[in-house]
């Protein structure tokens, strides 16, 4: 019933189907995306007047607000459903320096490099060769963010247990450490962690659990699915998922 455990879902129609439940842009200086874009800054990284690669933008929770900054911001992924999203968001907020390209990153044929390079999450990045174009896209710094070994939904846990599912362990940013120190290139490490608390009616929360348990090879019995999440209504019509978490935010410059 579970595929490779260390396989991350990489499929276009996997992450169409996420980009249903997914996260989007939210307004707002004390949201973690706001967070998150302070310690980067803090840490150095200016987007003021840059040319930014933002690979595996997602529904372009960084990329909106990167790009208010940005001279220019090539956003790709690997899923035109979610760059629709962001083409609809920035499209709402009169923003035309985003530059949208549906590829997988390994697909991804320009030779432009950028004066920054911005990875959230993304699991495209992770082999050898993934790695090493992204070295080549940076003539400048390069923000990386990824998972450090937690990643753990309170919904989520009672249904990998009711289907004997065993979830991924998702560390792509201590693999990214170890593989920067065996390079030798210089980073700057920062840990990020806490807890995600998001809110969902009712449909949008059953449709991203039906869309995790699915890259276990799992089909959920909807009954059941529904009596487990009435336990996570705290409000009439609004359910609260909880998400422990510890990232590596690392950054570097291109090596001399």
């Amino acid at each position: 019933m579970e595929s490779n455990p260390q396989t991350p879902p990489r499929s276009k129609e996997y992450w169409n189907n996420h980009a249903r439940s997914f996260p989007r842009f939210e307004e707002g200086e004390d949201n973690y995306e706001a967070g998150v874009m302070r310690m980067i800054k803090e840490h150095g990284v200016d987007f003021r007047g840059a040319t930014v690669l933002d690979v595996g933008c997602g529904s372009g929770m960084y990329t909106i607000r990167i790009a208010r900054e940005a001279a220019r911001v090539t956003a790709l992924d690997v899923s035109d459903v979610m760059l629709d999203i962001l083409r609809q968001d920035a499209g709402t907020l009169g923003l035309a320096n985003i530059d949208y390209v549906r590829s997988d990153w390994m697909d991804y044929a320009d030779d432009t490099t950028f004066d920054i390079v911005f990875c959230s999450m993304t699991p495209a990045i992770q082999s050898e060769e993934s790695r090493l174009k992204l070295l080549r896209h940076a003539h400048g710094k390069t923000v990386f963010m990824g998972f450090a070994g937690l990643m753990r939904s309170d919904v989520m846990t009672g249904l990998y247990a009711r289907y004997g599912v065993t979830p991924r362990m998702f560390v792509n940013g201590t693999e990214m450490r170890d593989w920067l120190d065996e390079k030798g290139v210089p980073y700057s490490a920062h840990p990020v962690e806490g807890t995600w608390t998001v809110k969902s009616p009712l449909e949008k929360l059953t449709d991203s659990c039906n869309t995790f348990l699915s890259q276990y090879g799992v089909t959920a019995d909807q009954d059941h699915l529904r009596r487990h999440l009435a336990r996570f209504e705290e409000g009439p019509g609004v359910f609260v998922e909880r998400t422990q978490y510890k990232i590596d935010l690392l950054i570097w410059n291109k090596a001399a």
